[in-house]
């Protein structure tokens, strides 16, 4: 079955059943399901990025990371962002514990740090989500959020392999062209304009447009930061849970990165979140 194929039916899957776990535990007020679900997403993902640091030599323990990446989610999902902090502080702490062994002072800091690193990387960016859709309207921008991320990730492969011929990474990712951003880019200004908060149309157009490339670029940075790390792992895919996507992390690769780009807009300069 071919790469589009996979990906197509993966997607008709996937999104569906993403898009119902936010509305019905928004309707009928049990977010801790969404934050359970980001608390699994993030100690799986934080497992492959762990995985594809052991492949640079760092002897990072991927269970114990993982599981407290996880667990960390879901207490933030159940006290609330006001224990944010704590939370973080805690979790990096315990991370370090849990990543000293009887080897030398420098294996240990490098497992250590490759473990803060691999906890800020995934569920530290990811609590971003969860900050949006606990916001009054928290499911339209979440929502409105997944459109311009999946929009800018269809439109990229869609116009990147059919038309694309400029490559603009190619050391990093040989299959990242200019014609695929162009593509994403329109694709995400369509998906950004999806939204009842956007009334008057006319008079929001300079934000979305805005929203759509700021957005579509932060979606295209990360997906290129996760390519450069599997490159230097030698690996091609993070994992293999979704059929023509990889794992966990090739998924929310773009939207790790897209997350505070799209916090910080709605939150200071449209007062939305």
């Amino acid at each position: 079955m071919k790469t589009l194929t996979k990906r197509i039916i993966t997607s008709i899957i996937t999104a569906p059943a993403v898009l119902a776990l936010l509305f019905f535990a928004k309707r009928d007020n049990f977010p801790w399901a969404v934050g359970l679900f980001l608390a699994i997403s993030a100690a799986v993902g934080t497992a492959e990025f762990a995985a594809l640091i052991r492949e640079y030599g760092i002897k990072v323990r991927i269970i114990p990371t993982s599981i407290l990446a996880g667990l960390a989610f879901f207490a933030y999902s159940l006290f609330g962002p006001k224990y944010g902090n704590l939370i973080g502080v805690s979790t990096m702490v315990v991370a370090i514990i849990s990543n000293i062994g009887l080897r030398s002072g420098r294996e240990n800091l490098k497992a250590s740090l490759a473990a803060i690193l691999a906890l800020a990387y995934v569920p530290g960016l990811l609590h971003y989500f969860y900050l949006i859709y606990l916001a009054e309207s928290g499911i339209v921008h979440a929502i409105n959020l997944l459109l311009i991320v999946w929009g800018y990730d269809s439109g990229a492969y869609i116009a990147g392999s059919f038309f694309g011929s400029k490559k603009i990474a190619p050391d990093v990712s040989p299959n990242k062209t200019i014609e695929g951003v162009a593509g994403g880019l329109i694709v995400a200004f369509l998906g950004a304009s999806l939204s009842p908060i956007w009334v008057p149309y006319i008079k929001w157009l300079p934000h979305i447009g805005l929203l759509a490339v700021l957005v579509g670029f932060a979606t295209q940075l990360g997906d290129l930061t996760e390519s450069w790390f599997k490159r230097l792992a030698g690996e091609k895919d993070s994992g293999s849970i979704f059929p023509g996507h990889g794992g966990i992390l090739d998924r929310i690769d773009g939207l790790l990165f897209a997350l505070p780009v799209f916090y910080f807009y709605f939150h200071f300069i449209l007062k939305f979140v």
